[in-house]
């Protein structure tokens, strides 16, 4: 338990060392480089400045400084990321890490040709360190760095007499020291190369990463756009509903205009049929009233016809089921044909004779009841909504009808009510004169009466008077 505690413990420390200063508000070429750049001085420090470090007080204590630096370097590299200096700290690891190697492979050759392998091998990996440092948009930096590594690893050894201090480097060209300094150098080359692994997979995952989420956002644009195509076509679609229900309201309220100012105008029907026509488009219609004032003979009759941007004067009578406007009578739904036989709508223009290609007949109805027939002809086909708005004015027309049939009726009872009270009146008066008539017949007879009995008690006074005689 002890033991997994301390591995969780080194974890979390080395985790927080290797993220040291990814917290900084940085670009995102630079925030990347962070981890790479600190797991690299580790890597420096663990297994390159320690070991050369011990190796060297070993053998040739004075040296030791070389390595020293190196890992002294990469704490101040972590300390500077730390603090968010990240873009300045890495010029340095790379340049002065091989810098000092350079000097230390130096003091153990005698000639250019004598340098040893395994820190010429460790000098060829920090060579590899800025490729894993630095980013491909930083190309000075990398220029700057390439530039430098091709002076030291091939321009240094030709000056190698400058530093040569008489070291003898056998030890670290036999023996097991040698193994160690050797398998120093490859795993630091490994674990650069590993590193460059590691980037250039992450840099295709992010290729993959960026693919995808280009594929993604393409997609999503794509859905977007189409679904942006399909409102629009919802609004347009919207927007021809609206404006065509702002049509039939126009129209309705037109016609109600014309029915409200009607008044006692006798044309009334020729101004509906006339209206009809030119709002929808038509040429030709007309309006036929249902008769029911005779008991059991129920007729349809024209009552307004107009064509061609006048009326014209015609008169027709249908009895019910008799032809196509008698059929709609009776079956109290509206009829719509685009083949017309020939000669059926004998309304002609001053330009000559010409059979519409359609016609539509709609019932006036309202309240179930079937006040009218409209007939409209026209040389375009009549679209579902201007069928509907007909449907509708049929509502408003036989309501219109319907008012009239019933006000005329009322009209006509009020009349025969005046008629008959004109009537009681004239035979009261001549009653009361009657009644007059007798009385004064009556009174007559009454003084006659009086004079009759005062004659006849004169003559019996008179008759006992005679008799007393």
């Amino acid at each position: 338990m002890q033991d997994e505690l301390s591995a969780d413990v080194s974890t979390s420390l080395l985790s927080k060392i290797v993220n040291t200063g990814s917290h900084h508000d940085l670009p995102e070429y630079l925030r990347k480089r962070v981890q790479p750049t600190n797991i690299i001085c580790l890597l420096i420090i663990f297994v390159l400045a320690i070991p050369f470090v011990g190796i060297s007080l070993i053998y040739f204590p004075w040296l030791a400084i070389f390595p020293a630096g190196g890992g002294l370097t990469s704490l101040v590299v972590i300390y500077v990321n730390s603090r968010g200096g990240i873009k300045y700290s890495r010029i340095v690891l790379p340049v002065l890490c091989l810098l000092l190697a350079s000097l230390y492979n130096a003091y153990f050759s005698t000639s250019m040709y004598d340098a040893l392998i395994s820190i010429y091998m460790v000098e060829l990996s920090f060579t590899l360190i800025p490729f894993v440092v630095f980013d491909l948009k930083e190309r000075g930096y990398l220029i700057f760095c390439s530039i430098f590594s091709f002076f030291i690893i091939l321009v240094f050894p030709l000056i190698w007499h400058l530093f040569d201090m008489g070291y003898d480097g056998t030890v670290l060209r036999t023996g097991w020291v040698s193994i160690v300094a050797m398998v120093l150098a490859v795993c630091t080359q490994l674990g650069t190369i590993l590193g460059l692994a590691v980037l250039n997979r992450q840099s295709e995952k992010e290729s993959e990463q960026s693919r995808l989420e280009t594929e993604e956002r393409n997609q999503n644009l794509l859905i977007e756009r189409e679904e942006n195509t399909k409102k629009t076509k919802e609004l347009e679609a919207a927007q021809a509903e609206e404006k065509k229900r702002q049509w039939a309201t126009e129209g309705i309220t037109q016609i109600s205009e014309i029915i409200r100012k009607a008044g006692k105008n006798e044309n009334i029907f020729d101004q509906l049929v006339a209206a009809t026509v030119k709002f929808v488009r038509a040429n030709q219609g007309g309006l036929f009233v249902v008769d029911r004032s005779h008991n059991d003979n129920t007729t349809i009759e024209l009552a307004a016809c107009y064509a061609y941007e006048r009326k014209k004067f015609t008169e027709r009578t249908i009895a019910p089921g008799e032809g196509l406007v008698g059929q709609v009578f009776l079956e109290r739904e509206y009829s719509y044909f685009t083949e017309i036989p020939e000669d059926y709508v004998n309304i002609t223009s001053g330009l000559g004779k010409a059979n519409p290609t359609s016609l539509l007949i709609v019932p006036l109805m309202v309240n179930d009841t079937v006040e009218g027939i409209m007939e409209v002809a026209g040389f375009h086909a009549f679209e579902d909504y201007e069928i509907e708005f007909l449907r509708k004015l049929g509502e408003v027309i036989a309501s219109f009808i319907q008012n009239e049939r019933v006000m005329q009726r009322t009209t006509h009872l009020l009349n025969q009510a005046q008629e008959q009270s004109e009537e009681m009146r004239a035979q009261e008066e001549e009653m009361r004169q009657n009644m007059e008539e007798i009385q004064a017949t009556q009174e007559e007879m009454h003084r006659k009466e009086k004079e009759y009995q005062s004659k006849i008690h004169e003559l019996e006074q008179r008759l006992v008077t005679d008799t007393a005689a």
